[in-house]
């Protein structure tokens, strides 16, 4: 990428903690209701109507994932407090006047945990989806199939989970340290 056309730190970050995780929550759902029903959501007649309500539903799941995410986030920052001054240094932090390399670093953190967050709650959604079409689409599966399902979306969002939490002691860590080194 040429020097100075960077991707806006808002709009990655939208992306990455809304958006895609929506995204990946709604569309097995949204692809159950148009194969196994006669549901058009207005594509035929308000084409326009119907992509803004499509746009919105993945905008607001994915916004409530982010905001069910941030609680495990303040959850874990209590948990640190007796081993570091997080909520210090998150102010010291914003109150720096210089915008190092660590704080871009910092940025990309508090992104992939934001991402990753939502990502708890988006990829049980999206396996509990797929479990639904795929049980549509083969009604006699076996009970093996669907607690294959199962377990994979309690895995899947396990893993998210603890990928969280260890992005959130990095972000941590490293804001203690700059502000240590800024002192």
């Amino acid at each position: 990428m040429a020097e100075g056309i960077a991707i806006p730190t808002t709009i990655t970050r939208s992306v990455l903690t809304v958006l895609v995780p929506g995204l990946v929550a709604v569309a097995p759902w949204l692809l159950a209701l148009v194969q196994h029903t006669q549901a058009t959501f207005g594509f035929d007649k308000y084409p326009t109507l119907a992509h803004l309500m499509l746009f919105a539903s993945i905008v607001v799941t994915g916004s409530i994932f982010e905001g069910i995410g941030s609680l495990f986030e303040s959850r874990w920052d209590g948990k640190l407090a007796g081993e570091m001054d997080v909520e210090g240094d998150w102010f010291a932090y914003l109150a720096n006047k210089q915008s190092p390399v660590g704080h871009r670093y910092l940025s990309r953190l508090v992104t992939t945990l934001y991402f990753e967050l939502a990502m708890v709650f988006a990829a049980p959604t999206f396996v509990a989806g797929a479990m639904t079409l795929t049980t549509l689409r083969f009604p006699s599966l076996p009970w093996w199939i669907h607690l294959l399902f199962v377990v994979t979306g309690l895995a899947v969002a396990a893993y998210f989970y603890w990928q969280a939490s260890k992005t959130h002691r990095a972000l941590c860590v490293t804001r203690r340290e700059l502000r240590s080194r800024a002192s």
